[in-house]
């Protein structure tokens, strides 16, 4: 069956009773180019345009995206059912006998390993056990702080590392909760992380504003003269406020933002007890997405070229580098570069590759434009996502 975004978006227009044109004009583009998306001839790759499409079509962007993807293996498959467990912890009342403290500090410390690890097998194995025992830890006069704590940790990390594999809603109940835990707990580690967290799951579902708002909000709860872990939250949330300014078209916003983000770097020299990992080169990671959200596509190769690859040490981190400079090579017209990036990031974490619908969408693209020419190198990718190489609509 045929299975790709412009399809889909065809579907729910027909549905909601839109011709074409009616959905050109709600979204602010032209007629025929709806016509390409949904003909199979244009990708949707630019985040900021499935959010307006999905808006103009009232539906939720996971309905454009088909995410989460129906499992493809065993370790997909691992990650897909760890959601009802999770669910399940949040809904259900803990009982049964009180964790070991030193068991769930381990246990909470080794689920954000595995997140920036790309180990979303063991990652996800963890997550609904770590739920169950920081709340129950929570409810406990004598270990209430410190279950409080460990639940921000374990939500966050579960929030920001879900809302990739496409369990928006699920992510978006997990921010919540840590910020809720986080208020009752009163320490501004855990509420600069938990609003970050909310901010980050805002914009994947689609509401830019709201995660604009969050992120530079908190930015300046926490305020310019932090220093230490402090002032990475500072750094971070001004660069998802950059990447939210720049999708909502706010370039001027998004360059104010990325600059207070970068001169967070030089007092920012905590422990990063939150392995988020803000240095140099991960900044420099961030506009990389920021140019693609920013209209500027051309120049995210040329900003991934400055990152010095080896200071950057989570594969997480160097997967998305390769995936935002291949979408950057694709939509400046270097198909064989973007090609390249892409393979690179699948041998680095297939899972974090095959995970990003857009990667998708521009392969299927890439394939159909070859019209069964394509090189060796792309075929290889195509196999590699799960993609016919000789009828990518039918994958």
């Amino acid at each position: 069956m045929a299975d790709y975004i412009g399809l889909r978006i065809s579907k729910w227009r027909t549905t909601a009773g839109l011709t074409q044109q009616q959905l050109a004009d709600r979204v602010g583009v032209s007629g025929p180019y709806i016509a390409m998306i949904e003909g199979g001839k244009r990708a949707v790759t630019k985040r900021s345009l499935i959010i307006a499409l999905a808006t103009a079509l009232g539906v939720r962007v996971e309905d454009l995206t088909a995410q989460p993807r129906q499992p493809r293996d065993a370790s997909e498959l691992a990650v897909y059912s760890a959601a009802p467990g999770i669910r399940r912890a949040l809904d259900e009342d803990p009982d049964g006998p009180l964790p070991d403290v030193d068991d769930v500090v381990r246990r909470a410390q080794e689920v954000m390993r595995a997140r920036m690890a790309c180990d979303y097998v063991a990652y996800a194995a963890m997550l609904p056990g770590l739920v169950t025992d920081t709340r129950q830890l929570a409810r406990v006069a004598a270990t209430e702080r410190q279950g409080l704590s460990l639940f921000v940790r374990v939500a966050f990390a579960g929030a920001v590392g879900l809302k990739s594999l496409g369990h928006v809603d699920l992510s978006m109940r997990l921010a919540e909760r840590a910020q809720l835990a986080a208020g009752q707990l009163g320490e501004p580690d855990e509420i600069a992380a938990a609003n970050f967290a909310t901010a980050q799951v805002a914009l994947t579902g689609g509401s830019q504003r709201r995660s604009l708002t969050l992120a530079a909000t908190a930015a300046e709860q926490v305020g310019d003269t932090a220093t230490g872990d402090m002032a990475s939250w500072y750094g971070l949330l001004h660069l998802h406020a950059a990447i939210s300014a720049a999708g909502l078209g706010r370039s001027d916003d998004a360059a104010t933002h990325y600059a207070e983000a970068d001169d967070a770097l030089r007092r920012a020299n905590g422990p990063d007890r939150w392995r988020m990992e803000f240095s140099p080169a991960n900044v420099t990671t961030w506009q990389v997405a920021i140019a693609l959200e920013n209209g500027e596509p051309e120049r995210a190769p040329e900003y991934a070229r400055r990152v010095d690859r080896t200071a950057l040490r989570a594969s997480q981190r160097r997967a998305r580098l390769h995936i935002d400079a291949g979408r950057g090579h694709y939509l400046a017209g270097d198909s064989e570069r973007a090609v390249r990036q892409f393979l690179a990031a699948d041998d680095i974490s297939a899972q974090e590759l095959r995970s990003r619908t857009q990667v998708r969408e521009i392969t299927g693209q890439m394939v159909r434009d070859a019209r069964r020419r394509g090189s060796d190198e792309l075929r290889d990718l195509a196999v590699r996502l799960g993609i016919d190489p000789l009828d990518p609509d039918n994958s």
